[in-house]
């Protein structure tokens, strides 16, 4: 198994200790070459979820391939579609916002069902270029649960690119890298 998620075996099973001295956000990025998606998502799920649920760690898989259809209502996608015709830049941009704002609420309502636990956000090209994910971490510092990310992307004079575009900089999260010929 790749070393990436050996590693993120045993960082779920340790419980996540939300009064600490330092305050962290419980992320982990899972950063790895964009080349290298259909490898990472075939790894995740099916290597990585039957040893979680092998060994009895709890988590919830949330795939975002499609998510920005299922997160967004028909007057939203309405008003935006009317937007794309006065100003496309204006309309990405509210697209950008209502998406990224879905995501967080998405996310705190896997936190409130399970606090303590783990959610792994996996697919997260199918929302490129709308998302920063380093924003939405930053938003989520307060969750009590582990939220372990798919970056496809790498670190580059310790600024994070999402699909090679500068995503900011979530320096809190624990970041596993991707790892070729193991």
């Amino acid at each position: 198994m790749q070393p990436m998620f050996e590693t993120l075996l045993k960082l779920m099973k340790e419980p996540v200790r939300p009064e600490r001295g330092v305050k962290t956000d419980h992320s982990i990025l899972l950063v790895y070459p964009p080349e290298r998606e259909l490898d990472f998502r075939e790894q995740l799920v099916d290597n990585c979820f039957p040893a979680f649920e092998a060994q009895g760690t709890g988590f919830d898989p949330l795939d975002l391939i499609g998510f920005m259809f299922r997160g967004l209502s028909k007057d939203a996608v309405e008003s935006l579609r009317e937007e794309e015709f006065d100003d496309y830049r204006w309309m990405l941009q509210g697209l950008s916002r209502r998406v990224e704002a879905s995501l967080h609420a998405r996310l705190e309502e896997l936190a409130a069902q399970h606090p303590g636990g783990n959610v792994i956000i996996h697919g997260t090209v199918a929302l490129y270029p709308l998302v920063r994910f380093g924003e939405v971490l930053r938003g989520l510092r307060d969750l009590p649960a582990r939220i372990a990310l798919a970056f496809p992307g790498e670190e580059r004079g310790g600024k994070l690119h999402f699909m090679n575009q500068p995503d900011g900089g979530n320096y809190l999260a624990v970041k596993l890298f991707w790892q070729d010929g193991r």
